[in-house]
């Protein structure tokens, strides 16, 4: 079983966010917030679905744990530390749980590291977004020297303590993400930023690649100042070849990672896993049912949903058509199913591929890919 953690707090609001998320709050909301989860979980007042949920061992058990949006070391350690031993008495943690831990640069310390290492913490993901200083300061993020100085923190304490890969913490990983598509950033740019950090940091395991899309609440004017639209296949495909040549393999459309170094957080959703979730706007996933807590803490604290969704067998083929399509191919029995008239038309526009029985996506996916699915199912 999987379980993800909502934290909504975050040190500084970047300017381009449209999630949930709260800047600059005080320390007692904090804390009241944390209490609250920390109580459910050990009343299992949350579990509303417990009798089903109690007979059946997997959700006993977690093979990850996921403390993500948007910053999570905003909390402090000792907040962090309660969290984990909370879920530890309720549920039993596999011998190669992963647990990521979302973090900005920011909180990022040799003291930090330390801290996170002891508590379990085997993966850390980090927002580079991107290293050009003019984009950097217009999305209020930090400066590119503070960004290196950081990532030699991190270095520095890998290369001091290289017993973290051994017994305890196994298969430990950074995970960096960037952005396609942000203002000031020139064609190749971002291929420039990854390729600097692969060469100068070897402990980079995962990388994302996310594109910065309209429906975000940035300014219009970024437009301008951005690549075009036909620029973006490019970019795309230029730091998809770079990864590949440095052994990272695409799993997702987004998500490239070295062997083995997958996150099996994302993996899960991707795959229907069964998920719990805990916190403001998270989401459950459990016996064919999507629960959604809300996104105000009024309404959190009342232990109400935003809503509770019943997936239906076509609801559940459906998104096995998204899924699949982004992380691997579709096989025989799935696309026979689909609009056969459009699947040959994109075929022939070279935007789906057809090899050895299987559909899969090419790399000319960039803006089309909502538009394609949508067209073949």
């Amino acid at each position: 079983m999987y379980c993800y953690i909502h934290i909504p707090f975050c040190n500084n609001r970047c300017k381009y966010c449209r999630f949930t998320s709260f800047s600059n709050t005080q320390e007692n909301e904090k804390t009241k917030y944390v209490d609250f989860l920390i109580e459910n979980i050990k009343n299992d007042s949350l579990t509303f679905e417990k009798e089903k949920i109690n007979k059946k061992e997997q959700f006993n058990k977690f093979d990850s744990i996921y403390f993500w949006w948007w910053t999570p070391t905003s909390l402090h350690n000792y907040q962090l530390e309660n969290i984990i031993l909370a879920l530890k008495t309720r549920y039993w943690f596999t011998k190669n749980i992963e647990i990521t831990l979302e973090s900005t640069l920011n909180n990022v310390s040799p003291e930090n590291l330390k801290i996170w290492n002891e508590l379990w913490i085997n993966r850390l993901s980090l927002g580079i977004q991107t290293l050009k200083s003019k984009s950097l300061k217009e999305i209020w993020r930090l400066t590119r020297k503070e960004i290196i100085q950081k990532l030699n923190i991190i270095k520095k304490y890998l290369e001091t303590n290289q017993e973290i890969t051994k017994n305890k913490i196994q298969n430990f990983s950074i995970s960096l993400d960037f952005i396609i598509w942000l203002p000031f950033v020139k064609p190749l740019e971002t291929k420039k930023d990854i390729k600097f950090i692969l060469d100068k940091y070897n402990f980079v395991k995962h990388i994302s690649i996310y594109m910065l899309e309209e429906y975000y609440d940035y300014p219009k004017t970024w437009k301008d100042v951005s690549l075009k639209e036909n620029e973006f296949e490019k970019e795309y495909i230029s730091c998809k070849k770079l990864l590949e040549k440095y052994w990272f393999f695409r799993y997702e459309l987004s998500n490239f990672s070295k062997k083995w170094y997958e996150c099996k957080h994302n993996k899960a959703y991707w795959n229907h896993k069964e998920v719990i979730a805990y916190w403001l706007w998270s989401h459950w996933f459990v016996n064919q049912t999507r629960y959604a807590y809300p996104n105000n803490f009024k309404d959190f604290y009342e232990n109400k949903f935003d809503y509770i969704e019943k997936l239906n067998k076509n609801d559940i083929f459906l998104e096995k058509v998204i899924f699949w399509l982004r992380t691997s191919w579709l096989k025989q029995d799935i696309y026979k199913k689909l609009n056969q008239q459009k699947i040959k038309y994109f075929i022939k526009n070279k935007l789906l591929d057809f090899n050895n029985y299987k559909l899969i996506l090419s790399d000319k996916w960039a803006t089309l890919i909502d538009y394609i699915i949508k067209e073949i199912i």
